[in-house]
């Protein structure tokens, strides 16, 4: 397999990553945006949690969500990693950074781990623990116990809902840089 050949694969693997990663972040948004006022709607009273007198439509709609939102962060780890490894195999390879916009691309991706690696690493354990907690005293009937635990996943759900959005602004960012790095003209001797 020829070097170009191998470069363009990388590339094209790049940008596919992070297509996908953006996609994933913004659809998890949209999927809370349907699913709790939906639930509102239905009231729905639920058979697993049956001594719980607490709101069932949030209960129902953070239970569905909380798959989402999971399932989207296993999908982001994914994403950033091969993004990260194409990034670094072009690079060994000879892609140059000789141009403002190539060092902003590989800056801005190291911002957006960083911030990725925030989130999954230090904010999402404690909220996980805190909604686990709300889920296990509802499931017992302890409404009391459970409404504290919901208070407190509700006090933080501001900042991931900032999370999120600056994820999905963050890769965006990369998706464009990334882009315009493919599309520009390329200089004399340039990999």
């Amino acid at each position: 397999m020829s070097k170009p050949f191998f470069s363009r694969i990388c590339q094209m693997t790049h940008l596919i990553a992070l297509a996908v990663w953006l996609g994933s972040v913004a659809m998890s948004g949209l999927v809370a945006a349907i699913v709790f006022p939906l639930m509102r709607k239905l009231e729905p009273t639920l058979g697993a949690y049956p001594n719980y007198e607490g709101d069932h439509a949030l209960l129902a709609a953070g239970r569905v969500a909380s798959k989402v939102f999971f399932t989207v962060d296993a999908i982001q780890f994914v994403c950033a990693s091969v993004a990260l490894g194409t990034l670094a195999m072009l690079i060994a390879m000879g892609y140059s950074l000789n141009t403002m916009a190539r060092v902003m691309r590989v800056l801005v991706l190291c911002m957006t781990l960083a911030l990725l690696s925030y989130h999954l690493f230090f904010f999402m354990p404690g909220l996980t623990q805190t909604l686990n907690g709300y889920w296990d005293f509802a499931a017992a009937g302890n409404t009391a116990q459970a409404d504290v635990f919901k208070d407190r996943f509700l006090e933080s759900h501001s900042m991931a809902s900032n999370l999120l959005g600056g994820l999905a602004l963050m890769v965006l960012i990369n998706l464009a840089l990334a882009a315009w790095t493919l599309t520009a003209t390329p200089k004399a001797g340039e990999k």
